[in-house]
């Protein structure tokens, strides 16, 4: 029991019950405030001391497994466990539980601090405290489990459970769809395609950026389109992911034809192989851009938002098309550096009446890489249940558990690296007519420059030199130009 020592009464303090009164109260809220601090220690002062060296020795257990786990694992490895569905749902549980028993230890000490026998004044203030702290408690670790359960159903929605695939050469090699779907438009058509080849030992990365009117894009003998276009896709490569979803029929089995016939495509025309694919809907991913609380890029040139022309109508005599009704302009992105909202970075990655494919193609990689730069673990858990729901909306993707752990260590050493990116733009091959044996060799040697290059620091044109030097040595010189790799960072200024 919590013996309660009055001190004898004096001639200077007569008033017992008024002091009494004062010591029930303090005792009251300092019962509460060890509860808070050491949960258990209100237990063994003043209640079962088996209740509270039982919650002693839970605290002291996940104290320890968290600092010695850490130690172990490191923040890769915790990272890790936030990928795996068991260890989330023991997380969400074992929060769960420990909430709620915390709660009880709070009523508990409100119990043993006889709040009820208080004077009215005094109960208001013990009754306002104890439930001040049991929601200072529970609201925090209520929010925790939810964004577990949150991060439980992303991995599960999102990704497909498994080990990562093997690799080529060492290098993770992603292919990465820009979707430009919308409610006014049919089927996804993907003006954004590259490929990120990672090389996992080094976080070295290449970002290989093809053309969306690429025409004639080769497949891989024996596949589903090499059969049906046996000379190269004829239309426009963003085109390849809307023919083969709509002929999935074709594709027994397949969960993505779109996304498999463009993978294809790509390994084909690059020379390398592509392990899985992210096809982000850029009509949608303004909200991801919300989540963030926007981004932040120099804008070079004015911008329309809006314009261009609806797409024309083939009725003309003989087989020809008219161009279809102009768009009218809603207003501008205007020049500097500027901090844009969902709406505006989409409009930003968009815009193309007042420039062409391949600017647009550079300004798309420039708000992949200022999302990724606003990306910052504070920024993410502050909006990551906001993040959450937009990626379910607007990514879709093959990615394994396995491989995304595999980029969860390389993330770490990336930060050391310059990220290069090589665009195969009309500059650098005939969009009509491309010579894929001239693509494959570029995108050798920009792997072989970038794998030369020294970490942790180098110079865009120390970089491009070998690529260069390489191309002049090249027998089919079919190009207009050689891709010369650029750092993401240094073509898109976020400051």
């Amino acid at each position: 029991m919590c013996v309660l020592t009055v001190p004898p009464a004096t001639f200077r303090d007569v008033d017992i019950p008024d002091k009494s009164e004062r010591v029930r109260f303090r005792r009251a809220l300092a019962l509460l405030g060890m509860t808070l601090f050491l949960p258990g220690s209100a237990q063994v002062m003043c209640g079962s001391k088996t209740v509270g060296r039982a919650a002693w020795r839970v605290v002291g257990l996940c104290v320890a497994i968290c600092v010695v786990g850490f130690a172990i694992i490191g923040r890769s490895g915790v990272i890790k466990l936030g990928l795996n569905t068991t260890a989330l749902t023991a997380g969400e549980v074992a929060v769960t539980v420990l909430g709620l028993c915390w709660l009880a230890l709070f009523v508990d000490a409100w119990r043993l601090g006889r709040s009820p026998m208080l004077r009215r004044p005094h109960r208001v203030v013990s009754a306002v405290l104890s439930v001040t702290l049991m929601a200072g408690v529970s609201v925090p670790l209520g929010y925790g489990t939810y964004l577990i359960h949150l991060q439980r159903n992303v991995v599960t929605q999102l990704f497909v459970p498994g080990a990562v695939g093997p690799l080529y050469n060492g290098r993770l090699n992603i292919l990465l769809l820009g979707g430009d779907g919308g409610l006014d438009r049919t089927g996804i058509r993907t003006d954004s395609i590259s490929l990120a080849s990672i090389d996992v030992a080094t976080g070295k990365t290449v970002l290989f950026a093809l053309p969306r009117n690429m025409q004639y894009m080769q497949f891989p003998p024996g596949t589903t389109m090499a059969k049906h276009f046996p000379n190269g896709f004829p239309d426009f490569a963003f085109g390849i992911y809307t023919w083969a979803t709509q002929n999935k029929n074709l594709f027994p089995g397949v969960a993505d034809p779109g996304a498999l016939a463009m993978e294809q495509g790509v390994a084909q025309t690059l020379g390398i192989p592509v392990q899985y694919y992210a096809l982000v809907n850029l009509a949608g991913f303004q909200s991801v851009v919300d989540a963030l609380g926007g981004i932040t890029l120099r804008v070079n040139e004015r911008l329309p938002i809006g314009g261009g022309h609806q797409t024309g109508v083939c009725d003309l005599p003989g087989g020809g098309c008219r161009e279809g009704a102009a768009n009218p302009i809603l207003g501008w992105i205007e020049p500097g550096l500027q901090h844009l909202d969902g709406y505006h970075a989409l409009w930003y990655a968009r815009s193309r009446a007042t420039t062409t494919d391949y600017d647009r193609m550079a300004r798309q990689r420039c708000v992949f890489g200022a999302i990724l730069h606003e990306a910052n673990p504070a920024t993410v858990l502050k909006n990551y249940a906001g993040l959450a729901h937009s990626a379910k909306k607007v990514l879709t993707t093959d990615l394994t558990t396995g491989a995304l752990a595999t980029l969860v260590d390389v993330a770490g050493k990336t930060k050391n690296t310059e990220v290069t990116s090589v665009q195969f733009t009309n500059e650098v091959i005939n969009p009509a007519n491309p010579d894929i044996n001239v693509i494959r060799s570029k995108v050798q040697q920009a792997i072989a420059a970038s794998l030369a290059r020294p970490l942790p620091t180098a110079t865009p044109t120390a970089s491009a030199k070998p690529a260069k030097a390489k191309a002049k040595a090249t027998p089919k010189a079919t190009t207009k130009a050689t891709p010369k790799p650029t750092t993401v960072d240094g073509s898109c200024q976020y400051s």
